[in-house]
């Protein structure tokens, strides 16, 4: 894993232990916090580690970032969504393959058996869009993903990607206007594309992209600052209507972590478990929930401590993720990648 240099060139190791970082948040908040909330009855850690969930404002941040990066080398819309595919896939669909089974034989509503449709709706990885629940907690997110994908595709083709800060700009206005204007609960769909509550994070990320490879202008440090004073409203319902004071403070700590991940301080953070943790943290961010809180459940009818199944949770997650990132991601999309090189040769 390569550290970037100012080309773009290159995987960021500092950028991948962030993402471990936050993979590992997510994962913490729903063992040891959120389950709780939705299954009571075991007795509740003395601390408080809500503030995990705030790892997917991270994500979306370094989502901003490498997306920008990516989608300029690649060149293509084609080419950009050929190496998202296989990126992505290979692992969705193993995760999404898992947890429908164990949810089959294991239901545990909200995570209830999925029906054949909400299965299907998954597979698009945007089952919000199409008025679905998703299989797993975690998969909310990919929705969003999604749009910020098809947004960057539609800007690349038509040849508007130098323009995408002003872009951003009026993005996120429009984002901030619409639940003023209109009931932002009766027009569901249109404020999951809008991304009226975590457009700016996904600004931020490409903004630090563009101040990273040293394209920066004016209008480039104004959608930031825009960018970051938009989360002083505080979060929506996915960030458990954070007060704007924390929102603001967290956003203010998240992009400075990103950037200085993008410096030397990002190299020398590069140590080995981090990086690992760094590498496996898609996989483990897809499966943790549903199979985190079988062990726990597992651990709660044996008479185990909170802590003892958390800590069980944690460790059969991060062996779990271990696993299919190793047996499905990485065979996954080399496979992927020569199946699709003839294609990606063709429209270079």
């Amino acid at each position: 894993m390569l550290a970037g240099d100012k080309s773009g060139a290159g995987r960021l190791a500092g950028l991948d232990v962030l993402r471990g970082i936050a993979a590992s948040a997510v994962m913490i908040h729903h063992h040891a916090q959120y389950y709780d909330v939705l299954y009571p009855g075991r007795q509740v850690l003395p601390v408080n580690l809500e503030a995990g969930h705030f790892g997917v404002e991270l994500f979306f941040i370094i989502s901003g970032f490498v997306i920008l990066m990516t989608i300029e080398r690649k060149g293509t819309v084609r080419a950009f969504a050929a190496a998202r595919a296989t990126r992505l896939l290979p692992c969705f669909l193993a995760a999404l393959v898992l947890a429908t089974l164990i949810l089959c034989v294991a239901p545990m509503p909200p995570l209830d058996t999925p029906t054949v449709r909400r299965f299907i709706a998954n597979l698009t990885m945007a089952p919000l869009l199409l008025g679905e629940r998703v299989v797993d907690l975690p998969y909310w997110t990919l929705t969003y993903e999604m749009v910020f994908y098809i947004a960057m595709g539609v800007l690349l083709a038509l040849g508007r990607l130098r323009s995408v800060e002003w872009i951003a700009l009026g993005w996120m206005a429009v984002g901030v206007a619409y639940p003023l204007l209109l009931d932002s609960a009766s027009h569901y769909r249109v404020t999951i594309i809008l991304m009226a509550y975590h457009s700016n994070f996904f600004v931020i990320g490409m903004c630090l992209y563009l101040i990273h490879v040293g394209r920066a202008r004016a209008v480039t440090w104004l959608a930031l600052a825009a960018a970051v004073a938009m989360s002083a409203r505080g979060g929506g319902e996915q960030a458990f209507y954070a007060s704007g004071v924390l929102y603001l403070s967290l956003t203010v700590a998240f992009a400075t972590a990103v950037w200085a991940a993008t410096t030397d301080l990002g190299r020398r953070m590069a140590l080995p478990p981090l990086v690992f943790l760094g590498r496996i943290s898609y996989p483990l961010y897809l499966v943790h929930v549903v199979i985190g809180y079988q062990v726990i459940r597992l651990g709660v009818d044996r008479g185990w401590s909170t802590t003892e199944g958390v800590v069980a949770a944690m460790a059969v997650s991060l062996a779990a993720a271990a696993l299919l990132h190793y047996l499905i991601e990485v065979p996954g999309e080399r496979w992927s990648r020569r199946t699709l090189a003839p294609q990606m040769a063709t429209i270079r």
